[in-house]
């Protein structure tokens, strides 16, 4: 899996153009509507390779894939709602409290702390399950369904597939951070980094979601066979 996830990129039939757009749209993130449009190839990358399709997508229909990036970004800061509010009302409280009641305070920012790092955690460990739910129906809602979820993330397949796609991230930081100390072509070359990272740590959680669920690569019953707007 770690291997076919490192060249699946490169193996598409346009994967020269893939690689160039993608990393200039990642460039660009900054002007907004461009970082969506990447969401929006990460989703539907996270789609086919769930359904079993190893061929990686082109960016084309850039209307759908400008929607899907929307969709992928509402539910990656809906998951991170729950930490942000927790960070503000203890860490935050902790803070402003720390001169009239020092212990209090320490104690409120420490307990914050705590919670903000574990629900931090189990958001970033669910979030990539739920956006292959989104992928393949094309419901925002079906990232929500946890019913359908919980079995999935309870695997060893998903899991082990989530701390390899983790350990990916991790390397293409460290590596993106080495390359931006180089002007401009460095940091030119971090994003192309960034991009690819993110695509292939895409097929690593949408293989492992796959393997993990009870009902295979390409039948999910409990997944609408369209692909509404919502």
């Amino acid at each position: 899996m770690f291997e076919d996830s490192l060249t699946y990129l490169t193996d598409g039939d346009d994967a020269v153009r893939t690689v160039l757009v993608g990393g200039l749209l990642s460039a660009l993130g900054f002007l907004i509507v461009p970082a969506v449009l990447v969401q929006g190839y990460v989703l539907r990358v996270l789609g086919r390779v769930a359904d079993g399709d190893t061929d990686p997508p082109v960016f084309d229909d850039w209307g759908a894939l400008a929607v899907d990036g929307v969709k992928a970004l509402v539910v990656a800061v809906v998951y991170g709602i729950v930490p942000a509010v927790l960070a503000v009302a203890f860490v935050g409280g902790g803070v402003a409290v720390a001169d009239s009641a020092p212990f209090v305070g320490a104690l409120a920012t420490l307990v914050g702390a705590a919670l903000v790092l574990v629900t931090a955690a189990a958001a970033l460990y669910v979030a990539p399950a739920a956006l292959v739910r989104l992928a393949r129906s094309g419901r925002v809602g079906a990232a929500f369904e946890f019913d359908a979820l919980r079995p999935v993330l309870a695997r060893r397949e998903y899991a082990t597939g989530w701390l390899i796609a983790l350990g990916v991230l991790l390397v293409a930081g460290l590596l993106g951070s080495a390359l931006a100390a180089v002007p401009v072509l460095g940091w030119l070359a971090a994003v192309f980094v960034g991009f690819y990272a993110q695509v292939t740590a895409a097929y690593l959680y949408a293989t492992s979601y796959a393997e993990a669920s009870d009902r295979g690569l390409r039948t999910e019953p409990d997944l609408d066979e369209g692909r509404p707007v919502v």
